[in-house]
């Protein structure tokens, strides 16, 4: 028996708004809420209604025999508040079926794991309470943003409390005598599990699907069969299957038959008692770690190079993300929560995305994402965003500084005038029993 390990990473971004240098000062909006409801509202349409509808259609037809995990960004959960909370109802309604699952990644969709480990706990912790709110789940896995995993940030997970981390399968990281096709571990921390993706058995669907130069054009549900047929040699334990969710409508759109072949591929496996569905924690309970995977350098799931080149491989990348951790210490001493979390929305991984100045295919896949026109386009928006929040920082800063210095003089004043108080309380003579007028009278 395989296992089939189907995982979806679903999330949209706060794209930001053009903002040009006559704009720093005003402090407009730093995002841009039309366009981001109206991507939403069209990847709703041809993604995530529709393969929602049919995923959770399967996971009803074939409760035994068929299972998904899910991992959603919590800036996808807040648009899903904002523009379509009947579409939130349908994925509480999978995420509540014994045979779905959803585990944890970054709040913010962000790379804190790469730039500032307080960061990263707090974006995790945010991230668990979401899942609390939202689903009454308490994740026990974990993936991070893009897949980016290294031996260090497998440290960090571990010590956010998870024990199952997936990555990228990629072979020269692949333990010696291994396939993508097992379970491995960290090198010093044995209890963390590693589950690879079978990144090219998952990139079929997510890129190749549609492509009629493939020389697999038309993939159909039973050739994708027979390909996973051949993995039952005894030398294979699970196939990672993980992608963007996007893949099923938006990425492959319906006419290229995309939903149709989920449909055939998932009934055609559910009857193969050969395969068996699991979840991610499910595979990671069910197969033991075969060896250490040494990961010694920033491993990812994007473009050729599978590193991190894609958000942090240009010096304008580089200054932006500088630019934007360095406003923390100020951002988090105003202790402003509507700031806080812009500051958040503008950590998440996109915004350096669209900023890469790669060639060739990877760099036809970074334009295919981009709401700008060019990379320097999307830097100077962001960096004019940057400057502006460091101002509205500033000047909040220096309101709220003054307000906590009037409140210690006032305090002071008003010590000061409960003092004289006391001491014209304690000069004042005692009371007379008698007032003069008797005394004369007396007299």
């Amino acid at each position: 028996m395989v296992a089939i390990c189907f995982y979806f990473e679903v999330h949209q971004p706060f794209r930001i708004n053009h903002y040009r240098i006559k704009d720093i000062s005003k402090h407009n909006s730093y995002f841009n809420d039309s366009s981001n409801k109206s991507i939403f509202e069209k990847v709703a349409k041809k993604c995530y209604w529709p393969a929602g509808l049919l995923l959770a259609s399967l996971l009803k037809r074939h409760p035994n025999d068929f299972k998904v995990t899910f991992s959603m960004s919590g800036t996808f959960l807040e648009q899903c508040e904002l523009y379509d909370p009947k579409l939130l109802e349908l994925y509480q309604d999978i995420i509540s079926l014994p045979n779905a699952e959803i585990i944890c990644e970054t709040s913010h969709h962000s790379l804190a794991a790469l730039w500032d480990e307080e960061e990263f706990f707090s974006q995790i912790k945010i991230q668990k309470n979401k899942l609390k709110k939202l689903f009454n789940v308490e994740p026990k896995a974990f993936r991070n943003t893009e897949l980016i995993y290294s031996d260090n940030i497998g440290r960090l997970i571990h010590k956010a409390g998870f024990q199952v981390c997936l990555l990228e399968g990629w072979e020269p990281f692949i333990p010696e005598g291994w396939n993508t096709h097992h379970v491995f571990h960290h090198p010093e921390i044995s209890e963390l599990k590693l589950l690879p993706k079978s990144y090219k058995l998952s990139d079929d669907l997510a890129f190749r699907f549609s492509n009629r130069g493939w020389e697999s054009w038309p993939l159909t549900a039973d050739k994708y069969h027979s390909w996973l047929e051949k993995l039952l040699d005894g030398n294979h334990e699970f196939i990672g299957l993980f992608m963007d969710y996007e893949t099923f409508g938006e990425h492959q759109w319906a006419d290229t038959g995309i939903f149709e072949f989920l449909d055939h591929f998932v009934t055609n496996m559910a009857f193969d008692s050969r395969f068996q569905f699991m979840t991610v924690s499910e595979t990671a309970q069910n197969f033991s770690s075969r060896a250490p995977m040494n990961v010694d350098r920033p491993l990812s799931w994007a473009d050729t190079e599978r590193d991190i080149s894609a958000w942090l491989g240009n010096r304008i990348q580089e200054d932006a993300i500088q630019r934007v951790y360095k406003l923390k210490t100020e951002i988090m001493l105003l202790d402003d929560k509507e700031i806080i979390e812009e500051w958040r929305k503008l950590l998440t991984s996109d915004h350096f995305y669209y900023m890469c100045i790669k060639w060739s295919s990877d760099g036809d896949v970074h334009k295919y994402f981009s709401p700008f026109d060019s990379p320097y386009e999307a830097y100077l928006d962001y960096v004019n965003i940057l400057e502006d929040l460091e101002i509205k920082c500033a000047e909040k800063l220096r309101i709220k500084n003054l307000a906590q210095k009037n409140i210690e003089i006032l305090n002071k004043e008003t010590a000061g005038e409960n003092l004289e108080c006391e001491k014209t309380t304690q000069v004042s003579p005692p009371r007379k029993n008698s007032s003069p007028a008797s005394v004369k009278m007396v007299n």
